[in-house]
């Protein structure tokens, strides 16, 4: 973007800075200056002063200082072309075009023309939301959805008559043309020629930029109706992934607090902010973009978000999809998953704004949500399943920066998983180190061979019926679960319930994995299904013994995870859970220790 030569000096010789630094924060007079808290760092007593003969503002406490331009670019993080637009429109002042292209001028003049004609749109819908007799069925809807009349005015909220050519017939007696109305993206054209009302008897939120320029608008429905959410179509001002709605609203909070909440509606954005909470955006209903995302890093210099999107599934999706961006873009990032049904805007109306600013503390680091949506998403308890988790988790492990962090969160990995084994935690360390993001499912298959133990017991019970009917209600579920066969010995013990027998017809129907299902037939036709002459009492006394080991084994991964605990309680200092987890340590010991003496 090329201005002539002189119009900044121009723009700055007629622009009072104090007016433009007024629109960011409260200014003071004092003396010759006017003075505030600066808007740039925390501070309580003003050190923030700004001089109208000399065209300058100085902060005495982060030494921040120059122009109105140089205001401009660091309270909104944009370039000096864009701050020398900003003060001009604010000043009145108009931008000439003089040395661009033809294409450039048009596209200017388009911009004028929808920038006009979406404020004359946004006045006629505020107007008949408060005027008209029709207007009252939206009062009614604004009002049950908790917003007050401060909110309505600060957000412009209104209502689209439900007609064909209200709007239309408005924009015409304001002067506009045909032309106009059709750049606008306000009406739509019909096949047979002529328009008609792009917005009809629906609850419109216009759509600010950081300016507070309405730039489109949304429209609800209310009652019955699709699509719920009608939004304005691109145009020469608005460009759909382009904006954050509320933004203009949030900026200063945002810059101030040095985080931003990232919802997706517009209730989610309006409610929160009325009851206080003035940080907090909205995706406008699209998955976040890439330069939504570099809109929101202008205002932060250390950049911090918290996704929280609604809790239903295409809510969580978003949050997935959302994720790589911010990472991109040097967000610390941490999701808050709400505790309920409910969305933001519903749970700030039914517990208070204090409730939810204390959910605020209990949203997990991007990585954590990570490792807690793969152990819903897969079955955990099969060796595939771990795999899959594992390579769902990876790709996002691999994206974090620091080392020393990947490593850790590849330990907790291994621990949430209950991969106890070394070589696979070795492994998972490796692929973390190396940022890879793929784990080969061999390598969790080698970290979980059948033991001697568990190939042993799974032999006598499959082959003598006796042996089964006695000892497989002796076989609880927790002695079971982390084993490579776990699925096997489910199976065996369902059948059994059931009064069928554990034939290969039978435990094929219910046991699913490949791997599981390969093994059978080495099982079911072992030395011991053609051996003879074994009595009862040898073969369950070997049973017995196969049992008493993997209960060893149960124990002893007990006590490992009981170990990692007692460190974490220690840490955080929790006297009441460590002596739990001590007294369960104990027990636990003597448990193994009479399993080694019987």
């Amino acid at each position: 973007m090329r201005f002539p030569r002189g119009f900044a000096d121009d723009v700055r010789n007629q622009t009072d800075i104090v007016r433009i630094v007024s629109d960011y924060v409260t200014l003071k007079k004092r003396g010759t200056n006017h003075v505030a808290c600066c808007p740039f760092h925390s501070e309580k007593t003003p050190s923030f002063a700004v001089h109208s003969g000399k065209g300058i503002y100085k902060c005495f406490g982060c030494g921040a200082g120059g122009t109105v331009f140089d205001f401009v670019m660091q309270i909104e993080g944009c370039s000096f072309p864009e701050a020398l637009r900003i003060v001009a429109e604010k000043s009145g002042i108009s931008v000439p075009a003089a040395e661009e292209t033809e294409d450039y001028k048009k596209l200017e003049r388009d911009r004028d023309v929808v920038n006009r004609l979406n404020e004359w749109a946004a006045q006629f819908f505020e107007r008949q939301l408060m005027e008209s007799s029709e207007g009252e069925r939206a009062r009614d809807y604004i009002e049950s959805r908790g917003i007050n009349e401060e909110t309505r005015r600060l957000f412009r909220l209104g209502y689209a008559p439900d007609s064909w050519d209200a709007l239309i017939n408005h924009l015409r007696e304001k002067g506009a043309s045909t032309d106009e109305i059709d750049t606008s993206g306000l009406a739509v054209l019909k096949e047979q020629g002529g328009f008609y009302d792009r917005f009809r008897g629906r609850v419109m939120f216009p759509i600010m930029d950081s300016q507070e320029k309405v730039i489109a608008f949304g429209g609800r429905v209310m009652g019955e109706g699709e699509p719920k959410y009608l939004n304005s179509p691109e145009t020469a001002v608005y460009t759909k992934g382009r904006n954050l709605y509320g933004l203009g609203h949030a900026k200063n909070e945002i810059r101030h607090l040095g985080f931003a909440i990232l919802v997706e509606g517009y209730l989610d954005c309006i409610i929160p902010f009325q009851e206080g909470v003035h940080n907090a955006v909205a995706s406008l209903g699209t998955a976040l973009t890439d330069n939504q995302v570099r809109l929101l890093r202008r205002y932060m210099e250390h950049p911090q978000i918290i996704v929280n999107f609604d809790p239903d599934s295409a809510g969580q999706a978003a949050t997935m999809r959302s994720i790589e961006m911010l990472l991109q873009e040097g967000f610390k990032t941490n999701i808050l998953t709400m505790p309920t049904d409910e969305d933001p805007d519903e749970y700030v109306r039914a517990h208070g704004v204090d409730e939810f600013r204390a959910l605020f503390k209990t949203s997990q680091p991007y990585i954590e949500y990570i490792i807690d949506t793969a152990m819903g998403k897969y079955d955990t308890s099969r060796p595939s399943g771990k795999v899959e988790a594992i390579n769902f988790m990876l790709p996002h492990l691999a994206r974090m920066r620091d080392r020393i962090e990947r490593l850790d969160y590849a330990g907790q990995i291994a621990d949430r998983l209950k991969v106890d084994s070394r070589i696979i935690r070795e492994d998972l360390k490796r692929v973390a180190t190396h940022r890879r993001q793929s784990l080969d499912p061999k390598q969790i298959r080698a970290a979980q061979d059948i033991t001697q133990a568990e190939r042993q017991l799974l032999e006598l019970i499959l082959a003598d019926g006796d042996v089964r009917r006695a000892i497989v209600s002796s076989i609880s579920e927790d002695v079971y679960t982390d084993l490579a066969t776990a699925a096997l010995f489910a199976a065996i013990a369902e059948l059994e319930g059931e009064g069928l027998e554990p034939d290969l017809a039978n435990l094929s129907e219910r046991v699913k994995d490949e791997a599981d299902l390969s093994m059978l037939p080495a099982l079911l036709i072992s030395d011991l299904a053609w051996a003879g002459g074994e009595d009862f009492d040898t073969l369950f006394k070997k049973a017995t013994e196969a049992l008493s080991s993997l209960r060893r084994r149960q124990f002893e991964r007990r006590l490992d995870q009981i170990q990692m605990e007692l460190g974490q309680a220690e840490q955080a200092q929790d006297t009441e859970l460590v002596l739990r987890l001590y007294q369960e340590k104990t027990e636990i010991k003597k448990r193994k220790l009479a399993l080694s003496v019987s």
